[in-house]
């Protein structure tokens, strides 16, 4: 025997097909099964889980109603509307969040650009300094200023030791 969930919409109880049986008692059927009798029909349970009473059902909804604004009255907006609150909140939270975060990336960016750029002109200045300074550039610019009082010594450079007094 199978039995039916009746909701009536006028009414605040929910009426059975079977009188005498009841959702949450054993099987009537008594086969010993401690079986609830509606289990066959898992609608029935999901339908009497998610009623809710104080939630008025408007079955039509039409698009004059959402635009106009009155929608906004509705009870089961009243009673969503923190959610639809923090929702909100997320979602700014969320778009602050990425539009720093490609701000950054910009940034980022932009100072791989520059790094590059200061290396490439490290790198040439070193180079410019590494010709300046060396021993044959310094010998032909002091030849072209004509200071003669300076000259290579033919002797090699030595060591002068000084003794450590402890």
């Amino acid at each position: 025997m199978k039995e039916k969930l009746i909701i009536s919409p006028d009414a605040d109880e929910q009426k059975f097909s079977d009188e005498t049986s009841h959702p949450h008692n054993t099987n009537p059927q008594g086969n010993g099964s401690n079986k609830p009798a509606n289990e066959g029909n898992g609608m029935d349970a999901v339908t009497e889980f998610t009623r809710n009473e104080e939630v008025e059902q408007r079955p039509n909804l039409t698009l004059r109603e959402i635009l106009g604004g009155d929608i906004l009255t509705a009870k089961w907006v009243k009673q969503q509307m923190p959610l639809i609150v923090l929702c909100s909140v997320f979602s700014i939270i969320y778009i602050t969040n990425r539009y720093s975060a490609e701000q950054e990336l910009i940034d980022i960016e932009r100072l791989k650009v520059e790094l590059q750029d200061m290396k490439h002109r490290s790198l040439t200045r070193s180079s410019e300094l590494t010709e300046r300074t060396r021993q044959s550039h310094i010998e032909d610019l002091l030849k072209q200023k004509g200071d003669t009082t300076l000259r290579l010594s033919k002797e090699p450079a030595y060591i002068i030791k000084i003794p450590r007094k402890e």
